[in-house]
């Protein structure tokens, strides 16, 4: 160890020539430099743990640091790349595990000599985050730990803090760490298939800002917030499925959801809540109205009440499947023949290779349709003889189908009648005489016989080309015209006319 009998000066000579650990004497015992690390980095990490227990990571309170941000798309300079930002003013900064890190100007992804990004070959969703670690320096790195205007030997290493900022593709949460590292959320990529721009639509913030102990009153505020504010739950699925289309329901896991008045939003449209929350469960419909141009589009859920809203970390993927409305009102008219135009009812509508049957046989699309509407006529061929048939309808798009629960009536097509060329025998008559009326189509139903304005009786039930009825009462000697309604349609005898006499 050494002749402590010799001045400190020597024995601190002799130290540094023989390479002996640095030693410091404490009430008599002798303390190695090690432990003197050992202890400070005993008293950081209980530092950090609080700091990370009771603070939190993020940014602080008027702090925008490590904000990513879309490059210029001239020459191609946003291609698989990005900008780590130093906010507003710089430095920026952010507490991740405890550790403050800063951000002296902004910086590219691709400057930090990491992999390249790829280009999605589907729709994906990639994860941004920041990676936080503590890098040991010694003398080799800092000059200034040799101590050479004093002692002249190193008498501790010093931690620095580092960061690089990491993509997660086609992850939404936070890997696993390795044991030393403190990860936090920066942004979202949500990154269309076959693109390999990255532009400022695509990036949606997941920073935790406002982070502030600076003040009592703003910390008791923000513990009472938290008592009240809705929140997902960590380690769990924040919302389960993760997809799905208009009306499904989707259930949210989290807290305090029995606070308030609770509301649910997917990417800003309210949802309709269904019977069965609970303080740490919600069930919600996908609301309408998030896929206008009948893509699939990834949102954001939230949950909020009278105290703040929580947005999930991970978005929720709105599926094109074509839906219809609820029974009862999935399309109008609800009956009709062969070429009736009917308005179908529902969600998506507007997707690629649109096609609609009735039963078995498709139908044509008139105009173009809309998200919630497509406009159809009804197809020849679903009613063979004169009996209507109940019929679903069926919508199919690149998406996917929906089958109605509501039936349709096809109607069967009848035939409007028709006046021979004799119309009548006799030609003329007084009131009561009996009159046979000719032609075609007499049989099918709903038939009604007139002479002028006065409804004739009709005899007996008529054959398909004859009609036995009697001139009708209340009318005035003179020519009237005969006519005859069915449910295929009305005819009238003119210009031939038949003569009342008095």
């Amino acid at each position: 160890m050494g002749d402590y009998s010799q001045s400190p000066q020597e024995f601190l000579r002799k130290s540094r020539e023989k390479g002996y650990v640095g030693i410091h004497v404490e009430q008599g015992v002798p303390i190695l430099d090690r432990d003197l690390n050992l202890l400070q980095d005993l008293v950081a990490a209980t530092m950090r743990e609080v700091f990370t227990r009771y603070i939190g990571n993020g940014t602080a309170h008027g702090n925008d640091g490590f904000a990513i941000e879309a490059l210029p798309a001239q020459n191609g300079q946003n291609r698989q790349d990005f900008r780590i930002s130093t906010g507003a003013e710089a430095p920026g900064s952010c507490l991740v595990g405890g550790i403050e890190v800063t951000i002296t100007q902004p910086i590219n992804y691709s400057a930090q000599h990491l992999p390249e990004l790829t280009t999605p070959t589907r729709n994906r969703t990639d994860l941004v985050y920041l990676d936080v670690t503590l890098v040991e320096e010694d003398g080799i790195n800092d000059a200034e730990l040799f101590n050479s205007d004093d002692v002249g030997v190193r008498t501790s290493v010093r931690l620095k803090p580092t960061w690089v900022v990491r993509v997660a593709e086609g992850q939404e949460t936070v890997p696993a760490r390795p044991e030393g590292h403190s990860y936090h959320p920066l942004a979202l990529l949500v990154r269309p298939m076959g693109k390999d721009t990255i532009e400022q639509s695509d990036i949606h913030d997941r920073r935790t800002r406002g982070l502030t102990v600076s003040d009592v009153e703003s910390r008791l505020s923000r513990v009472e917030r938290m008592l009240a504010l809705p929140a997902f739950t960590p380690g769990t699925p924040e919302f389960v499925p993760k997809s799905g289309v208009v009306n499904q329901s989707v259930t949210i896991n989290g807290k305090n959801f029995d606070v308030g008045t609770v509301k649910v939003f997917f990417g800003g449209e309210e949802a309709e809540l269904v019977a069965g929350t609970s303080a740490r469960r919600l069930v919600a419909r996908v609301p309408a109205g998030l896929t206008p141009g009948g893509a699939p589009v990834s949102v954001e859920v939230a949950v909020s009440n009278e105290v703040g809203t929580a947005t999930a970390a991970t978005l929720f993927r709105v599926d094109v499947n074509p839906l219809f409305a609820p029974p009862g009102g999935q399309f109008s008219p609800n009956h009709g023949i062969p070429q009736t135009e009917v308005v179908l009812s529902g969600f998506n509508f507007n997707a690629s290779d649109l096609k609609v049957f009735f039963g078995d046989k498709q139908a044509e699309v008139v105009g173009a349709p809309s998200p919630t509407e497509v406009k159809v006529r009804v197809p020849e061929g679903l009613v063979i003889g004169t009996q209507s048939v109940d019929v679903h309808i069926k919508v199919t798009t690149t998406a996917g189908e929906v089958t109605s629960e509501d039936l349709f009536k096809a109607e069967p097509v009848v035939p409007k009648p028709t006046f021979a060329t004799v119309p009548f025998t006799p030609k003329l008559g007084q009131v009561d005489q009996p009159v046979t009326l000719h032609g075609t189509n007499f049989s099918v139903g709903g038939l009604k016989v007139f002479f002028g304005d006065k409804e004739a009786p009709v005899e007996v039930p008529p054959t398909p080309t004859t009609i036995a009825t009697r001139v009708p009462a209340g009318l005035q000697a003179g020519q009237v015209v005969v006519r005859v309604q069915t449910a295929g349609g009305e005819i009238d005898s003119s210009p031939k006319m038949f003569t009342v006499q008095a």
